[in-house]
């Protein structure tokens, strides 16, 4: 069984598809209460059409804070979203995925099939899938040795 290849599709069957999303039209006051109240640490920002118009993450809220202070929570979300997203398929990698998070700096990432969102993906969940995958293994290992 060893080196099964790991996909995203299977990380979101064990998390679900759930995906916390914004409208664009949001202040970012509302976005962080959609957050909070999800206990999630990025939100995706949708605009007509339900279209991917940009992610907001915990990280983000925090450096603009210390740019705009007690103003932030008025702002539109658009003003401090980041507007390129990368976004992977339920197909791709996880490996590949985990390499492209780690070099772009970044956590979380929309999946898209056929153009549409069916969830996000954060470093956090790629990791526990891998160990997961590697403990099964292990464990196989282990009864096909002793038996």
């Amino acid at each position: 069984r060893g080196g099964a290849v790991m996909y995203i599709s299977g990380v979101l069957e064990s998390k679900g598809h759930k995906t916390i999303v914004s409208n664009d039209q949001a202040n970012v006051a509302a976005a962080v209460k959609t957050m909070c109240d999800n206990h999630v640490g990025a939100v995706i920002i949708v605009g007509a059409n339900d279209k991917v118009a940009g992610i907001l993450t915990e990280r983000d809220i925090l450096r603009k804070y210390a740019e705009f202070g007690d103003k932030l929570g008025n702002m539109p979300v658009t003003k401090i979203m980041s507007a390129k997203v990368s976004t992977t398929g339920p197909d791709a990698k996880i490996d590949e995925v985990l390499a492209t998070m780690t070099r772009e700096r970044f956590r979380h990432m929309p999946v898209m099939d056929k153009g549409k969102l069916v969830g996000i993906v954060s470093m956090g969940d790629m990791v526990k899938a891998m160990l997961e995958e590697k403990t099964q293994e292990a464990e196989s290992l282990k009864q096909y040795i002793t038996s």
